[in-house]
């Protein structure tokens, strides 16, 4: 019997199941990217914009004691109203300053971006969030220095993060923060804010979770924080910085750190109302895109002009080493 043979062709045998290097080329995914930034600033909310028509200027200052003096009297027939008077203290001065930040952008970049890159837009946003942390640190610089405040310490009943302190009565108590800034301006603190880390050892307290077991909720929101210290709004100070140099190995921090502060800040900046500060802004923020021929560039530059001040010191209580 005569065999038969059977041609296989090695190069089929070795191609018969494809791999996935050989069906796809990795290619750049052009619904998603990866980028850092940080999800919230509260620097405005702090302490509000007040925009101003030039680059400097004062601003009115009237004295305090005048406001809370009881001197209205009995009036007879025919006679003078008592006379009572106020005066007004040496004007308070600003000053803006233009803080800027600009992305250059070359020529080679944009016409071989890959999609879903858009080196335009990335170079806006990156120098917008520039100028968005420059703001946040100077507020929270301000804020945070115990020398800006008439009232600044630590929490009497002991670090937050204790089992055994009582926040709630540090701030609402007959001795607390709300009464002793009452004494001072006439109203309590609407506004409190934590550094980060100061929330995360508040939202697991005992002694407040006992106070909200009953709630739908069960969990310490900065709502319901606030309403246990019975103020108006609560700001979590949750942006991060990185202080290191380009170049360096990243060194990230809280902007907001181990402090609790309590202030009055208005909703709106107004005529003849107590303020704990300002941002006195002139202008509004720009963008500017300007050409660096010899570079074969165009640059995206981000400006803003503003003088960030404590306009009341009465106006604020600051807590440090609070956890």
């Amino acid at each position: 019997m005569k065999r038969q043979y059977v041609y296989r062709d090695p190069r089929i045998e070795r191609f018969a199941t494809p791999t996935r290097h050989m069906v796809h080329i990795d290619a750049p995914m052009t619904n998603m990217s990866i980028a850092y930034r940080n999800e919230a600033y509260i620097a405005e909310q702090v302490f509000p914009i007040v925009p101003v028509v030039k680059q400097s200027d004062l601003y009115f200052k009237f004295e305090k004691g005048a406001w809370f003096r009881d001197e209205a009297k009995v009036r007879a027939p025919g006679a003078r109203a008592a006379r009572v008077d106020y005066s007004i203290s040496a004007p308070g001065p600003y000053a803006t300053v233009e803080y800027a930040a600009a992305k250059a952008v070359p020529d080679e970049v944009v016409d071989n971006a890959d999609n879903p890159l858009s080196p335009d837009r990335e170079a806006t946003e990156f120098a917008t969030e520039k100028l968005l942390i420059r703001k946040e640190k100077d507020v929270a610089d301000l804020v945070l220095t115990a020398a800006n405040w008439t009232n600044s310490g630590t929490p009497s009943s002991g670090v937050w993060s204790a089992d055994t302190s009582d926040p709630i009565n540090d701030v609402t108590g007959k001795a607390g923060i709300r009464e002793t800034m009452r004494q001072l301006i006439g109203r309590y603190p609407n506004v409190c804010v934590l550094g980060a880390t100061v929330m995360a050892s508040l939202n697991r307290h005992p002694d407040l979770m006992d106070r909200i077991k009953y709630t739908q909720t069960g969990i310490l929101t900065p709502a319901l924080i606030a309403t246990l210290f019975q103020i108006d709004k609560l700001l979590v100070g949750t942006a991060v910085i990185n202080s290191a140099l380009e170049g360096a190995t990243d060194s990230f921090g809280d902007i907001w750190g181990n402090y609790a502060w309590f202030g009055w800040v208005p909703p709106a900046p107004g005529l003849m109302t107590p303020a704990a500060g300002y941002v006195f802004q002139w202008k509004a923020r720009q963008v500017n895109r300007y050409r660096e021929q010899q570079e074969h560039s165009d640059v995206i530059e981000c400006l803003e002009n503003w003088d960030s001040k404590v306009t009341s010191a009465d106006s604020g209580y600051l807590l440090s080493s609070v956890v």
